[in-house]
């Protein structure tokens, strides 16, 4: 629950930002936060892989 009103505040803050902005600034930011976001996408799927395998093993071993 608390990261969604962090992310609520930071899209509060960035569209304010953006108002005083230029673009060429605007997109490295945006090119930065996709990556940032791959990255975390793929932790995140990396880790659900991790758990799977967990299950599967001690599936096998019972």
């Amino acid at each position: 629950m608390i990261d969604e009103f962090h992310v609520m505040y930071m899209y509060k803050k960035i569209q304010a930002e953006a108002a005083t902005t230029d673009m060429k600034t605007l997109e490295q930011l945006l090119k930065k936060f996709r990556q940032v976001v791959a990255e975390r996408r793929e932790e995140y799927y990396q880790e659900i892989g991790d758990k799977k395998v967990q299950k599967l093993r001690v599936k096998r071993l019972q």
